[in-house]
């Protein structure tokens, strides 16, 4: 009587956990009708949590924990895989973190290699905005006049949207921007509005210390996955805002690297970053793959060659990973 007592308790509280999970959905409307079934498949998996953070408890019926065993990625085989596309695809150096968000191991490779950070950095800017709106969240409806072109919208992968001289935008609107088109001028224009000292206790909650922004930017694949740890933690920024950040960030209009060969229906959050300085290009693209029950971060930078050999040998990574994980998920 009392183990069946304990699970009718369990069943309640799953049923009342469903019930606050689909009114918050419903309450926040962060999604569009373009997203609306990869959002739902990933609502169907996150009970009790988020769509895009971790679920705070989870339901089980197996008896165990609800949890799948870690993914299996043989280390060995990876750094093949990837010296064999450093010679096939004309790269000079590739960096490679991969963690399992379920369970917590992770994978490295050259993971301590620094390069420029470049449109990578906006994401802290998406994430010290969210911690303001957590206090106050009419900062997102501020608006902010965009009077001069600061920086060229010429880009190598060009934005399908710019800022228009003269417009008048919310911050949540320049927030979408720098997010889904990664304007440059949209991220200056936040970047000029926000204290410093807000950006650079989003760094210094990774341990990273105080960012100097005013020259390139170092930074390493497993430091930089520590944005979206603490997003899919929800331990920096809270739920609701940690929630809106990686929605936002799973609209990002890159295709050319961890997405281009995944499945279309498979959401991931992620963010690129792109540099060249006298002929040597660097390329990165860094985020959360949304398997279904077993979400990884995977973030890849590279340096060498043409963008378009960068950005394959970046997709290729990706699919290599995501089918490791998708023939080892039982």
């Amino acid at each position: 009587m009392k183990n069946y007592n304990q699970i009718l308790i369990g069943i309640v509280i799953c049923i009342a956990l469903e019930f606050v999970v689909y009114n918050l959905n419903h309450k926040y409307h962060f999604f569009t009708p373009i997203f609306e079934s990869k959002i739902s498949r990933l609502t169907e998996k996150h009970e009790g949590g988020g769509v895009f953070t971790s679920p705070l408890l989870e339901c089980s019926s197996d008896g165990g924990d609800g949890i799948f065993d870690q993914i299996k990625i043989s280390k060995p085989e990876m750094i093949n895989f990837v010296n064999t596309l450093l010679a096939k695809n004309k790269v000079d150096f590739i960096s490679v973190y991969i963690r399992d968000l379920n369970n917590g191991p992770w994978i490295g490779i050259n993971e301590k290699e620094e390069f420029i950070g470049s449109s990578l950095l906006k994401v802290p800017i998406l994430i010290s905005y969210m911690k303001l709106a957590e206090d106050d969240k009419s900062i997102l409806d501020k608006k902010i006049k965009y009077t001069t072109k600061i920086l060229s919208d010429d880009q190598y992968y060009p934005s399908e949207k710019v800022l228009e001289v003269g417009g008048e935008y919310t911050v949540n609107e320049l927030l979408e921007y720098m997010t889904y088109y990664s304007d440059n001028n949209a991220a200056d224009l936040l970047a000029e509005e926000i204290d410093d000292s807000k950006m650079d206790k989003v760094f210094e909650a990774l341990g990273l210390g105080k960012p100097q922004f005013n020259v390139p930017y170092p930074v390493n694949v497993r430091n930089y996955a520590g944005f979206f740890r603490i997003l899919f933690n929800a331990s920096y920024v809270n739920k609701e805002y940690s929630e809106k950040t990686l929605e936002m960030l799973s609209r990002t209009k890159f295709d050319r690297g961890l997405t281009a060969l995944l499945p279309k229906n498979i959401v991931v959050s992620h963010k690129f970053g792109i540099r060249s300085d006298n002929g040597l290009n660097q390329l990165h693209d860094c985020g959360i793959v949304y398997y279904p029950d077993h979400p990884y971060l995977i973030c890849v930078m590279s340096r060498g060659g043409s963008f378009e050999d960068l950005s394959s040998a970046i997709a290729q990574i990706s699919e290599f990973v995501y089918n490791q994980v998708n023939n080892n998920h039982y």
